[in-house]
């Protein structure tokens, strides 16, 4: 029998955020997951003296010795999972290799250690195009796994906290409304976060919870519908929560956490596979957050389902329009396309077809692809593919990219293409079946040919020469030379050669364009202090044209420039310089 280290009082807890990428929920930083906000809400909820520590993956890994603090706790609890499989800038997710020499030190053998999360709940996955392990490959180290809701679990242990014992680890969630109280409380962990000092941090913000399909059981491949019937949040509940962020200083959001954000509100959920979108729910959602947090930096969104705008046009209109009455621009309505090959939707219980896609592509295109002057489009679809599918054959690769090649004959424009093999879960179809798959060589065959010839060709029309980027974050620096992203969804990979150090927020404007980044410069360029590499990194002006302008001992104006280069500034350029 394990007993918390107390006997009568949890007077520590670790929380360690290994972080989850699921289908409808990122908690990569700067990202942070409902996960360790609603858990240390559900703590100070039943025990407000309860210390929380919160720590993140990746400032463990830099710390010598994370087991001497963890030692003094009377719990500790790791949030893992990723479901989805993808490529991270500002965070890397644990490891089973990494989960198991943390948790196993002998500081830690009496004091118990709970893992929760995708990783308990789902299996723990490990990359795209494998099956996932058993979450019994981490017992030991863990004592615990709990397959329940994590802050319902923890409400239960607080209650009883002098033996684990006796707790149901797989308890749930039986309504929305038990985690609202946690969802507040939770705000105050956010201080923890290793982006909050710098404010680089973005909260996911949960409306609802599993899958409108699950009626016919969803996507093959998806975890959501196994949560059964979905549980929507209340408006206000939803706007408690964020207003709770705001006070704590959090200024950017995405309404990200739910299978289909279209559908959110919609009276139709649990009765219609494709419920008909409710555009005065979405409006009352986003007006209240604006009037709670009227200085907020962004409100972006994420998943909708293409089969709901195909079916709801009008109504999917009205909803996307609300949602850009108030949000911020450069935003994605990410679409769960998966493949166009029909046989493999057929197999797979997909949610469109490619004549409906097509069809929701024109719709956000039409309402969404406005911008203000030199500034992002207001909302653009992204498209999702999946690879590794039942039913899926060479000519599944063939299908896809010729829908792609369409779009750009039809001058549609998509913010961007993810492109991912599957990972099997135990409860899918997927992960119980074995399935045709595509020869690994194809498969990246196919996805250079995408990032090649279709990525270059929509990032141009996304933003062209000349488009300013606000607030960008510098994320790493290599050399003399920056990565830089703005805080959003989705957000675009600046690259940026070497000058003044950009500090850690900057304006800049976009040079020119890879398949998947961005070449970009300061906004304004104050032409005074420009270094020799960046004037290399503008088009047409080379190295021998941007040492002839660092000879020059001062630039008086635009013209003297372009009688130094002997050539004309592009108008896009020429709004950017600014002269002394």
């Amino acid at each position: 029998m394990i007993t918390s280290g107390s006997g009568s009082e949890l007077d520590r807890v670790v929380i360690v955020d290994g972080y989850v990428d699921e289908p409808t929920n990122l908690g990569v930083p700067p990202y942070i997951s409902p996960y360790p906000r609603y858990i240390a809400g559900a703590i100070w909820t039943k025990s407000s003296r309860t210390e929380v520590i919160y720590q993140t993956i990746d400032n463990i890994r830099k710390h010598a010795d994370p087991q001497e603090l963890w030692s003094t706790a009377d719990l500790i609890l790791l949030i893992a999972g990723m479901i989805v499989p993808g490529k991270y800038l500002g965070g890397t997710p644990i490891s089973v290799k990494e989960a198991k020499r943390f948790f196993s030190d002998v500081r830690l053998n009496d004091i118990p250690k709970l893992l929760v999360g995708p990783w308990a709940r789902f299996g723990c996955g490990l990359e795209g195009g494998r099956l996932a392990l058993s979450s019994d490959v981490l017992t030991p180290p863990f004592d615990y796994i709990a397959t329940g809701d994590p802050e319902i679990v923890l409400a239960r242990i607080m209650d009883e906290p002098g033996d684990l014992s006796s707790i149901d680890f797989s308890s749930s969630r039986e309504s929305l409304v038990e985690v609202e109280e946690y969802a507040k409380r939770g705000a105050g962990v956010i201080s923890q976060h290793p982006g909050y000092s710098s404010g680089h941090m973005i909260c996911e913000i949960e409306t609802y919870r599993g899958c409108p399909r699950y009626i016919t059981g969803g996507c093959s491949f998806c975890t959501e519908p196994l949560y059964g019937e979905p549980k929507q949040r209340r408006v206000s509940d939803v706007a408690k929560e964020i207003g709770a962020l705001y006070e704590q200083g959090v200024r950017a959001f995405r309404i990200g956490n739910q299978a289909d954000l279209f559908t959110y509100g919609s009276k139709e959920i649990g009765e219609e596979e494709f419920p008909t979108p409710d555009a005065d729910t979405i409006e009352e959602l986003f007006s209240k957050v604006r009037r709670i947090a009227p200085e907020l930096q962004v409100l972006h969104i994420d998943n909708v389902n293409p089969g709901t705008i195909a079916r709801h046009p009008d109504e999917s209109r009205e909803v996307a329009k609300s949602i850009i009455k108030h949000h911020t621009a450069g935003d994605v309505a990410a679409l769960g396309v998966e493949s166009v090959d029909p046989e493999v939707i057929r197999r797979n219980n997909l949610k469109a077809d490619e004549e409906q896609v097509i069809e929701v592509i024109r719709l956000l295109n039409e309402v969404g692809g406005h911008r203000s002057e030199w500034g992002l489009p207001h909302l653009l679809p992204g498209i999702n593919l999946l690879y590794g599918l039942p039913g899926e054959s060479k000519k599944t690769l063939e299908y896809n990219y010729a829908f792609l090649e369409r779009l750009v004959k039809e001058n549609l424009i998509v913010r961007r293409i993810n492109i991912r093999q599957v990972i099997g879960f135990s409860g899918t179809i997927v992960g119980d079946k074995k399935s045709s798959r595509v020869k690994r060589h194809d498969f990246f065959r196919h996805k250079n040919q995408v990032r090649e010839a279709i990525d270059v060709v929509m990032i141009k029309k996304v933003a062209p020469s000349g488009t300013v980027i606000r607030s960008v974050f510098m994320e790493q620096k290599e050399g003399n030379n920056y990565l830089l992203r703005p805080l959003g969804t989705y957000p675009l990979l600046c690259f940026m050669h070497s000058g003044p150090d950009p500090g850690t927020l900057v304006d800049v404007f976009i040079v020119d364009h890879g398949p998947r980044s961005l070449t970009v410069l300061p906004y304004p360029l104050k032409v005074s202090e420009v270094s020799l590499a960046q004037w290399k990194s503008l088009p047409g002006i080379g190295s021998k044209r941007a040492a002839r302008i660092r000879t020059e001992k001062s630039l008086e104006g635009l013209s003297h420039l372009e009688s130094v280069i002997e050539t004309n500034i592009p108008p896009w350029l020429t709004r950017a310089l600014q002269f002394e």
